[in-house]
């Protein structure tokens, strides 16, 4: 495709960012655009198996405490940890949004259906400071290979990196420039190597687990080539 059918696709606006990194040189914008749908692919891949598997891993972390298969249901309820005062002080609503995803599914509901239906946010806030108080403070023990002194906060931090880089390839935005839209890979390949390194404190090798799908270092390379 010619450069100007692919700018009258997507706009001026987002393939410009590319044309600059470029240099202006048309050929490599369209070279680097597609170089990033790549990298975004393959990221998302990791991303909703690692997305599937910690969320699960939560979902039994707290069935578990609570001896409850239906935990995030009940827990709305008075007394449960949803309810807690201190969520109406710092303004976070979980108990809305279970209570909604509920009435969304009818009678299709089941607590499967609902711990798949509760978005990455929600789990990842699960490691939030009122979330993880109310809940036991033992949740960041479903990482049974975490180094010693891990604590809490980083999880949330380096989780919350992880729910910013998926809702980037979720809205189409580069994950190849800086600030200044220089090719740069500097931040994704961070946020990649945090994947990595929750999958293996949750007792997973990555290997096995992203088998065939992760061909991060080979992409990274192919970008950083074109500096």
């Amino acid at each position: 495709m010619e450069y100007h059918d692919f700018e009258k696709a997507l706009s001026k606006p987002r393939i410009g960012r590319f044309l600059i990194a470029a240099k202006q040189d048309k050929e490599k914008a369209l070279r680097l655009y597609r170089q990033n749908i790549e990298l975004s692919k393959t990221l998302f891949g990791l991303l909703s198996i690692f997305e599937v598997t910690i969320r699960n891993y939560i979902d039994k972390h707290y069935r578990e405490k609570f001896v409850d298969h239906e935990w995030l249901k009940n827990q709305c309820g008075q007394g449960g940890i949803f309810s807690h005062h201190s969520f109406n002080k710092y303004g976070f609503e979980p108990r809305t949004k279970i209570l909604t995803t509920i009435a969304k599914l009818g009678n299709r509901y089941t607590h499967d259906r609902l711990v798949a239906e509760l978005s990455f946010g929600f789990w990842n806030y699960m490691f939030a400071p009122i979330q993880f108080l109310v809940g036991g403070q033992s949740l960041h023990k479903i990482y049974e290979n975490r180094p010693k002194g891990t604590n809490q906060k980083q999880i949330f931090n380096e989780l919350d990196e992880i729910r910013s880089l998926r809702n980037r390839i979720a809205h189409h935005e580069p994950l190849i420039f800086n600030s200044k839209d220089h090719i740069s890979t500097g931040q994704t390949e961070k946020i990649y190597e945090i994947i990595l390194k929750h999958t293996e404190w949750l007792s997973f090798d990555p290997l096995k687990l992203y088998h065939k799908l992760d061909n991060m270092n080979e992409l990274i390379n192919q970008i950083n080539a074109e500096k």
